[in-house]
């Protein structure tokens, strides 16, 4: 992952590029099941900053699943307000592109939630 980081930034340059955004998306993963929680937190920070400036104001899915895994970064961290925070906007997103069907996404969602809320004392 890290080589392909390296060729699309090369090929894209400086420019925010979907490709570039997927790629940090999933090296934020590895780092986070790695363990290296300040490594996933930063790319995929960057993942999403980037995925805004594509996308504006527009609530779209590969943003949602940005915030979905800071999210899950954040309280592996323990940092539990701002996973809360992170999930919430994720599921408000995926709620206003799926509206009130069942969706895989929105249960994965709700599912870190609820955990969340068992870790912070909140049932």
């Amino acid at each position: 992952l890290e080589e392909s980081l390296r060729m699309k930034r090369s090929l894209h340059g400086d420019q925010d590029h979907p490709d570039i955004a997927a790629t940090l998306l999933e090296l934020g993963k590895v780092s986070r099941q790695a363990g290296d929680l300040e490594g996933a937190k930063q790319q995929l920070e960057e993942s999403l900053r980037m995925k805004r400036s594509l996308h504006g104001d527009q609530d779209h899915p590969d943003i949602a699943a940005t915030l979905l895994e800071l999210g899950k970064v954040s309280r592996q961290a323990g940092d539990l307000e701002g996973a809360k925070q992170q999930l919430e906007e994720s599921l408000r997103i995926q709620r206003s592109l799926h509206g009130d069907k069942d969706h895989p996404g929105i249960a994965t969602t709700l599912q870190v939630l609820g955990a969340l809320s068992c870790q912070a004392g909140d049932l």
